[in-house]
């Protein structure tokens, strides 16, 4: 029977949007003054876009997670679509240097990020459909990596390594989750790991990326630019920061700083309290949504919960070890935080997905299991699972 949903992830989620509407302002205002007139042309844009995502949130919400089992065919195919449009000339929107966006008029849109959701979902319900055929690598596995396969192709070439690295161990973990055999994935993983790192040996400029990493003033004003600055931003804010509205780097020092490098503009206005404050947001995040998919009446709304938590929780790292110098840049931006439409209605959509799952969901102690669709008393395939009181 549908319950209530967690309303402490809700309060969570607009915690999180809520504040990113803030900082959005305060780290963009400089640009939008000086570009566009306007101080608040950026923070406008994503208020508009909040408020779009928003009523989705509510409605994916309210949407039965098993719908998207049953649609998983149609979904995975219009996400291929998608992903194919961005090659065709008028459609695509070639900005620096990669063709990731879809742009209709005003409307751009890059479907990358609804890739990951697409994915996430079919490896949920192809895992729960082969359950009985797991312990066989051809049978279980390897089909749906091939799918995999060919969405982590498309991706690369727009080229987003990064967002196809995400797709990947979400998905994996979904793998491991359902019951895959750990020599099974870790066949997958060594044969992944060499052509994901001859893909990254062709482009130079990712490994100009990687050195700048380990050696930022090789070429402080290129390669080494984005991270020296953003260091400039975290190391002077200190324990409290210089105030909301008081960062210097955001005054066209650091590029993208209402964007990929905004929590660089939180630590230096916030210091290291609003830092610690915003990660502990993201962990208690990631602590509740793995208790929503933990108990999730069935399957496939364990595996749903866990691959969109783990999507989360990967992309949330590397955008802070990005602008913390310990990873190279990727273009990934800080989940409900950065400015970008696409970004926060991906991430409120597959929210509302986890506040469906939590509308359903039963506590350890139950002995009847139910679901959207299967009110009847039957039992779980064991599974890697954590409990998680309150």
């Amino acid at each position: 029977m549908r319950g209530k949903p967690d309303f402490w992830m809700m309060l969570i989620i607009f915690l999180l949007t809520g504040f990113g509407l803030v900082m959005v302002f305060s780290s963009s205002y400089y640009d939008g003054l000086t570009k566009h007139a306007d101080s608040y042309y950026f923070f406008k844009k994503q208020l508009s876009w909040s408020v779009i995502a928003l009523i989705l949130f509510f409605v994916i919400a309210n949407v039965p997670y098993t719908f998207y089992q049953k649609k998983v065919g149609l979904i995975l195919l219009g996400s291929l679509f998608l992903l194919l449009l961005v090659y065709i000339p008028g459609i695509s929107d070639h900005l620096n240097g990669a063709s990731r966006w879809i742009r209709i008029g005003p409307v751009g849109f890059q479907p990358s990020e609804l890739a990951k959701i697409a994915a996430i979902i079919y490896t949920a319900a192809i895992m729960t459909k082969k359950q009985s055929h797991l312990h066989n690598f051809k049978r279980g596995l390897l089909p749906p990596f091939i799918i995999l396969g060919l969405f982590s192709a498309l991706i690369v070439s727009e080229p987003h390594f990064s967002s196809m690295v995400i797709l990947l161990v979400s998905c994996m973990t979904v793998m491991f989750i359902a019951g895959a055999r750990m020599k099974h994935l870790l066949l997958l993983l060594s044969t992944g790991i060499p052509v994901l790192v001859y893909i990254m040996l062709m482009e130079p400029y990712r490994l100009k990326r990687w050195s700048a990493v380990f050696d930022p003033w090789q070429n402080p004003t290129s390669g080494g630019f984005q991270i020296i600055q953003s260091l400039f931003a975290i190391g002077p804010g200190g324990l409290m920061g210089k105030g909301l509205g008081n960062s210097i780097q955001k005054l066209a020092y650091l590029p993208m700083a209402q964007t990929d490098f905004i929590f660089s503009i939180i630590a230096e206005e916030l210091g290291f309290i609003g830092g610690v404050v915003l990660i502990a947001l993201y962990i208690a995040f990631i602590l509740r949504g793995i208790r929503i998919a933990v108990r999730a009446p069935d399957l496939f709304g364990h595996l749903l919960g866990i691959g969109i938590v783990t999507m989360f929780a990967i992309q949330t790292l590397f955008n802070l070890g990005v602008v913390t110098a310990m990873l190279p840049v990727t273009g990934i931006p800080l989940p409900f935080i950065s400015y970008g439409g696409t970004s926060l209605v991906i991430c409120m959509m597959a929210a509302g997905i986890l506040m469906n799952i939590s509308r359903y969901q039963t506590t350890p102690s139950s002995q009847k299991q139910t679901s959207p669709t299967n009110r009847s008393n039957r039992k779980r395939p064991q599974l890697v699972t954590f409990n998680f009181k309150g």
